[in-house]
């Protein structure tokens, strides 16, 4: 039975009331470093795909990174999108936060460390980083598993899920 109440649970997490609400609203800037483009698929899916209202739930995309949060970095960090991604670090305000999403962010994914990419975004060296605040692993995670982990982040439940 432990099978079919966890199935149970797993649908009544997609039912909008039972999520939980971000206690303020947490600005996002999403960036895709390199890669095959999955994870910036599905982060695109949840920002702008019509299953999720982000808006109730205080979460919210913006076009800057000068009026961001916390940056969200998907895919392979290539050793040429590091400048672009300490320039995007540089420009957020003070009160900053680090969510790397899929597992090529998170740790090189497939390719690893080689001479054209990272292994992971902690392997640019982003002044002031110690950690990242969030790591989601998948290949790519689905939209639903980005927003709970955002709004666990938000809540101040989770460091790495």
């Amino acid at each position: 039975m432990s099978w079919l109440r966890a199935w149970f649970d797993a649908r009544a997490w997609r039912r909008p009331q039972n999520w939980p609400r971000a206690p303020r609203p947490l600005s996002l800037y999403a960036v895709q470093a390199g890669g095959c483009d999955g994870c910036a698929a599905e982060v695109a899916a949840l920002r702008e795909g019509g299953a999720y209202d982000l808006a109730p739930l205080g979460l919210r995309f913006v076009a800057t990174p000068h009026d961001a949060e916390l940056l969200v970095v998907t895919g392979s960090i290539t050793r040429a999108s590091v400048p672009w991604l300490m320039r995007w670090w540089d420009e957020m305000p003070m009160s900053k936060g680090l969510v790397a999403i899929g597992d090529c962010a998170v740790s090189g994914g497939i390719a690893g460390e080689n001479y054209a990419t990272l292994s992971g975004v902690m392997a640019a060296r982003l002044p002031g980083v110690a950690q990242c605040d969030m790591t989601l692993r998948g290949c790519p995670p689905p939209p639903d598993e980005i927003l709970r982990g955002l709004l666990m982040l938000a809540a101040g439940k989770v460091v790495s899920a």
